[in-house]
């Protein structure tokens, strides 16, 4: 049974994101388009574009994307910490400071691995719900810690961190599987993030059951999809 069948009714939110492209607008700091001001602008030709909703790493990032766009905001804080592998919005702190800088949901590393403060992440979704107001996307590597994740909450759960852990790293992406498997199993929507590059990408993980595709570096890394290019160039020296 897939999640529509189970959940007739969505906060509006959410329902904005269905059937849609989410753009991931986020640079590192290597980028030349690093900073508040190109993610704004990244945000507003996507939404030109058709773009239903983004994903924005940081408080200053989400509130330069929120000053340009009514939009869903899917926000994040990457804070790493020695010794934690754990870094998507680790702790409480640091949902809450994407939520005052406009992000409509937080998403969080939804894994089994050990998050700084040993903070539980039932703990967390409760708190992010009680005293922030707003909806959790869950990023998870595996089937199991996404049906685990809706169990302890979680609104929505996303296949963004398959391929990203110790001991996903053979899997393929898009998680096209992790997706299926999703849909059959938790009354939450499933959103498809990592590895899509290509429109039969978009297409697979939809047929798969994805109320939503993430897409991040083939829309906003122009360096990647320089490289991509060039690398296609026959007999270059």
């Amino acid at each position: 049974m897939r999640w529509e069948e189970q959940t007739p009714t969505l906060p509006p939110r959410v329902e904005a994101l269905r059937n849609g492209i989410i753009v991931s607008c986020q640079a590192s700091p290597e980028s030349p388009l690093h900073g508040p001001r190109f993610m704004a602008a990244m945000a507003q030709a996507a939404e030109m574009g058709g773009a239903v909703g983004f994903r924005v790493n940081g408080p200053d990032d989400v509130s330069a994307v929120r000053a340009v766009t009514a939009r869903p905001i899917i926000g994040i804080h990457k804070r790493p910490q020695p010794g934690f592998e754990v870094y998507i919005t680790p702790d409480f702190g640091s949902a809450a400071a994407v939520v005052r800088a406009g992000a409509d949901i937080v998403a969080v590393d939804a894994t089994q691995r050990p998050r700084p403060g040993a903070e539980r992440l039932e703990d967390l979704i409760r708190r992010i719900h009680e005293e922030l107001g707003v909806m959790v996307m869950a990023d998870i590597a595996t089937v199991e810690e996404g049906v685990r994740a809706v169990d302890a909450g979680a609104d929505l759960v996303a296949t963004t961190l398959v391929g990203f852990t110790p001991y996903t790293r053979d899997e393929p992406k898009p998680a096209v599987h992790v997706v299926r498997a999703l849909a059959g199993r938790v009354k939450a929507p499933v959103i498809a993030e990592g590895g899509i590059w290509t429109v039969e990408d978009v297409r697979a993980v939809f047929d798969a059951g994805a109320f939503a595709a993430v897409i991040g570096s083939a829309i906003t890394a122009p360096q990647l999809i320089t490289q991509r290019f060039v690398g296609a160039v026959p007999n270059r020296p």
